[in-house]
């Protein structure tokens, strides 16, 4: 008898659900830009994404299987340490006008969010964010698509996330002080609708922090780089591979974005960034890999140019003022 785990493993997506206009500017002129992984691009604007695409419901199903996070746990220590990471970057940039400091203020004129911060996570995965934001008397909620998810989230930390993409969720209206998403919207159906339904349900003045895969050109820099050091020495290692076709069990990225992409899609839907990096997005970090996000960093501020394989923004909501 066939076992239908392998047989699960092998199912491809049907790519039947095809896109009329672009997400982000609305324009309908594409140009192919990997016939093999289906990736087009905007002629209007560059944002690149996926079309045809699997459907909502395909995707749910792939996601909701119960061994899907199997290595999350087993990286559970080297993701504790990269939700601690990222905690601190949310604490560090989110910051707004505190009612009772004067700008003579020792304290400044500004003050970072702490105890009592409401906060949304959006696509919380298993809730170890959100567990950790909690231990440090934070206010939490998140969403899920993943059932297996949602039931790990309640079985390790008792959390009990809302069911179903957020922007189809009755989410209360300003009532959240941050949302986060962390690498959730190059996974989403409509980026521009579910930042809009974050803007609701931010407080004005609140903050919204999205990491992304990094669609710039200068992240494949490194890469192109490395190759031609070890060609020199006969060695000829195969090159990062930029797209790949979607497949049920992989991480399904309907979307790729550059910064200037991203940047107008926040813009047009009612955020001003206000702060750019590099995403810390290694679940295993080590001495390399902290030392490798430090010169990315540093290099962007310097020139300006995202090496990293992943980018973090943090944008503010106009407080309608």
């Amino acid at each position: 008898m066939a076992d239908p785990g392998r047989a699960a493993a092998r199912a491809e997506f049907s790519f039947a659900e095809r896109v009329a206009a672009c997400d982000v500017c609305g324009a309908a002129a594409f140009s192919s830009v990997d016939a093999e992984a289906n990736v087009v691009s905007c002629d209007a604007c560059g944002y690149r994404f996926v079309n045809p695409r699997p459907s909502q419901s395909e995707i749910a199903a792939a996601y909701s299987d119960p061994h899907f996070y199997d290595g999350w746990i087993a990286d559970d220590t080297g993701r504790h340490e990269m939700w601690r990471k990222r905690l601190a970057l949310v604490r560090q940039h989110t910051q707004r006008p505190g009612p009772d400091l004067r700008p003579d203020s020792r304290q400044g004129s500004r003050a970072g969010l702490a105890h009592g911060t409401r906060l949304l996570d959006v696509g919380a995965g298993i809730g170890a964010f959100l567990a950790m934001a909690r231990e440090q008397g934070w206010t939490v909620a998140g969403t899920e698509v993943s059932t297996s998810a949602r039931n790990l989230a309640r079985e390790r930390y008792g959390l009990d996330l809302l069911f179903g993409q957020a922007e189809d969720l009755p989410l209360p209206s300003q009532a959240f002080d941050v949302v986060t998403l962390w690498h959730v919207l190059e996974h989403v159906p409509s980026p521009a609708r579910l930042l809009r339904a974050c803007a609701q349900a931010l407080v004005p003045g609140g903050f919204l922090v999205v990491a992304v895969p990094n669609e710039d050109d200068a992240a494949f820099f490194p890469n192109r780089v490395k190759r031609s050091i070890l060609g020199a020495f006969g060695r000829h290692p195969a090159p990062r591979v930029r797209y790949e076709r979607l497949r049920p069990g992989s991480e399904i990225h309907l979307s790729h974005f550059t910064l200037p992409v991203l940047r107008r899609l926040l813009t047009t839907t009612g955020f001003d960034v206000r702060w750019v990096s590099i995403d810390d997005h290694y679940t295993m970090p080590n001495v390399k890999t902290n030392v490798q996000v430090a010169l990315y960093r540093t290099v962007r501020r310097v020139t300006g140019a995202n090496m990293g394989q992943a980018m973090v923004l943090v944008a503010e909501l106009h407080d309608g003022s």
